[in-house]
Formats: structure tokens, sequence, C-alpha cells
């Protein structure tokens, strides 16, 4: 079984809902031995979802400070989340979960691949001819090659891309065209980091009835020899641990039988067998 914990939690710092403290308090009342926070990173645009300069601040002020009140009761890491169009830098920080959220539609426009689906629409429609498997295409070209020169200590939700394509069908899944780009940008992630989350987000926030990423997809990442370390991706307190019975039955399913968790010592990572 996998010890609780979760390197991918939100504060209001950016499009968090709750307090870290009120994190760190259900964090405990929920059993976690350990739990890293990793705000959006700065950006200069789509400024609501991300850390600011002022509040960057804070926020490493205030996890630091967590992680000096609640030593001894449990193992507070400093994080970020950072895009591949993120301006923070990792120094200040323990690790980085590195994600990608948009893509580039014509003119410069961004899109956020797990944004209003009338937007990723029109994206398509306007930026790729219509053909939504370019749009995917383009989404994993960035992401691979990513993953593999900046070097982050975790992969964040890889197929963010299907949140709502189940709905709106803007690409097939099963097509050899989707199943190349997936794996091509797994084969280069994996020369830049070999630890990915199992992410359960979607489950609490948008009635996913899995966590990303798809379980075809992990398998392959498996063959790779890439690992994995199971992720709430959490913005409200209340759903610390939500989907995480769905996370792990779907890492067993890929035929793992162990998964990092935050260490709850001095080492980033330790490892839960999956007995």
């Amino acid at each position: 079984m996998i010890h609780l914990s979760s390197p991918h939690v939100h504060t209001p710092y950016c499009d968090g809902q709750s307090t870290a403290e009120e994190m760190v308090r259900s964090a405990l009342r929920l059993g976690f031995v350990s739990l890293g926070f990793s705000s959006h990173a700065r950006q200069d645009f789509d400024l609501k979802y991300a850390l600011s300069e002022e509040g960057e601040r804070a926020y490493i002020r205030e996890i630091r400070g967590l992680q000096t009140q609640y030593r001894g009761r449990i193992r507070l890491w400093l994080g970020m989340e950072r895009d591949f169009l993120s301006l923070s830098q990792r120094g200040p920080y323990d690790y980085v979960l590195a994600s990608v959220h948009y893509v580039t539609c014509g003119a410069g426009t961004r899109v956020a691949v797990d944004g209003p689906p009338q937007l990723i629409q029109s994206c398509i429609r306007e930026g790729f001819e219509g053909d939504g498997l370019a749009f995917a295409e383009a989404y994993y070209k960035t992401l691979g090659g990513y993953i593999r020169d900046y070097r982050p200590d975790i992969i964040g939700h890889l197929d963010l891309l299907v949140k709502h394509n189940a709905q709106h069908s803007f690409f097939d899944t099963s097509h050899p065209r989707y199943i190349a780009a997936a794996r091509g940008a797994m084969a280069q992630a994996i020369q830049g980091c070999s630890l990915m989350e199992v992410n359960t987000g979607a489950i609490a926030r948008a009635g996913a009835l899995a966590p990303y990423p798809a379980l075809p997809l992990l398998r392959y990442w498996k063959s790779l020899g890439g690992q994995v370390i199971l992720a709430s991706d959490c913005h409200h307190a209340s759903q610390l641990d939500a989907g995480y019975e769905q996370g792990e039955a779907l890492i067993r399913a890929a035929g793992y039988q162990k998964a990092a968790i935050l260490g709850r010592h001095e080492e980033l990572f330790e490892w839960c067998e999956l007995a």
C-alpha cells in the first residue's frame, strides 16, 4: 500500500481554494506522512492562475514557516508546478513538478488544453485547420522537449489534454497518430526525468472516471523504465486524497510493484512496495 502523500497541492497563492495550513491540517487528519506544495510558477499571462512576483515571495515564506511549525508531525516540502512558459527559477524550491498547460494556436494565441472546451475547439479550427490530432501532436511535442531539456523532479499530468475530450471528441486517442505523439513525448521526457505522477485531480474537480495518464500510456511509461508517484493535484483541503483508490489501482494495473512518495525525512523521495 502507498503511504498517503502528495507532491501536487495548490493554495490561494495561485488557483487553490484552501490555505496552506488548511491543507496541512487536512493531511494530518487523513494520516498523510508528507505533503508537497506546488503553486503554479510565475508567468506573464493568465495571471490569476499563477504566482505573482510578490505572491511568490510570500508563498515561499509561508511554506518555510509551516515546515518549522509542523516539524515532527508531518514532513512538508516546498515545490512549484512549472509550465514550459513559466518565469520562476528553481533555486528557492525543494523540487519542481513540470507540466504543459498551453498550446499556441496561430498568431501567438495561447489556449489552455484543459480550459473551456469552446476555446479548445476554436483553437483546433483556426490554428490547426480543424485537425484535432495536430493539436494533440503540438502539445506532446512541446511536453517531450520541455521535460527532456529542463530535467524536473516530477512530470505532471502527462495527458492533460484529454480532460474534455470524452465529451467533445476533439481527437481519437486510439488513432495511431495520437499514440505515436504520446509515446514520442514519453521517449523524450524520460531522458530528462524518470518519475511521472499518476494524477487524480480531475476525478474530484471534473468528474473524470480515471486518473492521468491513461492505462495504455502508463504501461508504455513502465516499459521505458519510468517510475510513478501518486498525486492529488488538490485545490481544496477536503479533496486531498480524492481518487487515491483509483490511482493506486491504476498503478497496479500497469504492472508496478512500487511507487514513490515524497520523503518523510531529508531524502526527497522514498519508495513504497505494492504488496
